[in-house]
Formats: C-alpha cells, structure tokens, sequence
C-alpha cells in the first residue's frame, strides 16, 4: 500500500514495511521510490512525522537518481592506461584511423579513432554495451534455474549507482550498476544472486543470509574479491 505525506508544496509517497527491528530505517531505490521500515505496532502518525523529518535527506536521494544518465560510464583514456574488463587487466592503445571501433589484441584494448579526443567517448560506448550484453548473459542462467521454484522478472535493468552493485526494488525489479564489467565473472555471479535473493527475502536477515548459502555456498568467498573493486 502506498501512503503519502506532504511537505510544503511537495508530496512524498511511500511504502512501510513492518519488521522486528526496534529502529527506523528508509531506503530511497534507483527508481526513486521509498520504502520506510519500522517496528512492529509503529502507528501511522509516528511513521508520518518521520517521513516529514527526513524529507530533505529523501529529495536529496531522489535528484541525485534524476540526475544519472542510464548506462552513463565515462572515463579519461589516454595511451598506456590500463583498465580491468571481467577481472583481467588490459592496456589501453590508441591509434589514429579512418574508423572508429575498439577491439582486443591479446591483453590491451585497441582503439581506432579518427581524433585522438574521441577515445573516451568511442571507449566508453563500447564499454556499455558490452555490460549489458556480458551481464546479460551471465545472469540468463541463474534467473532460469532460479524461476524453476520462484517467480522472477523477465527481465533485468542497468543504472549507474554510486554505492551498490545491484538492488532489487519493493517491486521486484533488478537493477544492475554496467560497471560489474570491471570485475571477474564469478562476482558478477554473486551480485546477481543476491539479488535474486532480495526476490524471496527482502532485508539482511538471517533468513536471507541462510537462502544465499543454500543457493551459493561460497559467496562469501565471491564477496571478499568483488570488494578489491570498490
């Protein structure tokens, strides 16, 4: 159920989520909506007045999800920098050509470019449609195996996020940050199923924890590489 309080000219939707905890906690999604969790018996008038408290903080959130441009991955690429693609590093060389594209050549990443101020955008072009298709295809068949006992969405979305690799939002839908193409498949694959998780069990509870080590008994050891990445 969505509820809403207003704040000066503003209105703010969002949904409560009623838990064991003894605190209050919000959450603003990638899809800006926002998601209040408080404990059990907590009346409406409690949570409103919270909401209202942390208006500012919420709007702040939600610009900062506007101002992000979908897929948005941009980089300064100069010849001799280096760059991680699926966990392998590769050097980067830029050559002057009458075309534009990028190719491998062994451990470097060749970059054909008519002006050499080009590369960043040419490069970074490259690079998003590579996560997609690369992050795509590695989550095919985990979200196959997973809907064989579960209902999982038809299909998976990409956003820049500052601090998370992933999110599952109150309605189920799974967001995914490109930039998972630095890091090596095998944490590709744990970013995905603990998002797969969140499907089933939405908080960090021992009930998720317990369903992540069912469905991936070692993803802790997958967590502690993906976190060289930050």
């Amino acid at each position: 159920m969505i509820h809403f309080v207003e704040f000066g000219s503003r209105k703010i939707e969002f949904t409560v989520i009623y838990t064991a905890r003894k605190t209050f906690g919000i959450k603003v999604s990638p899809d800006k909506t926002v998601h209040v969790s408080v404990p059990l018996e907590t009346s409406m008038e409690e949570i409103e007045k919270w909401v209202v408290k942390k208006a500012t903080w919420i709007f702040k959130q939600q610009h900062y999800f506007n101002t992000l441009e979908l897929y948005d991955i941009n980089y300064e690429i100069k010849s001799g920098y280096s760059v991680f693609y699926l966990g392998r590093q590769y050097k980067i060389i830029i050559e002057i050509s009458k075309k534009e594209e990028v190719s491998y050549l062994g451990n470097q990443f060749l970059i054909l470019v008519k002006k050499k101020e080009n590369a960043s955008v040419i490069f970074g072009k490259w690079l998003k449609e590579r996560a997609i298709q690369k992050i795509s295809e590695i989550a095919l068949p985990l979200m196959k195996k997973f809907e064989k006992n579960y209902k999982v969405p038809s299909k998976i979305h990409f956003q820049e996020m500052p601090t998370r690799w992933g999110s599952c939002t109150v309605k189920n839908k799974l967001i995914f940050n490109p930039r998972l193409i630095h890091v090596p498949r095998r944490c590709i694959e744990y970013v995905i199923m603990h998002e797969l998780c969140h499907l089933i069990h939405k908080h960090h509870n021992k009930d998720f924890f317990d369903f992540l080590t069912l469905k991936m008994p070692d993803w802790e050891n997958r967590k502690q590489k993906l976190d060289q990445y930050k």
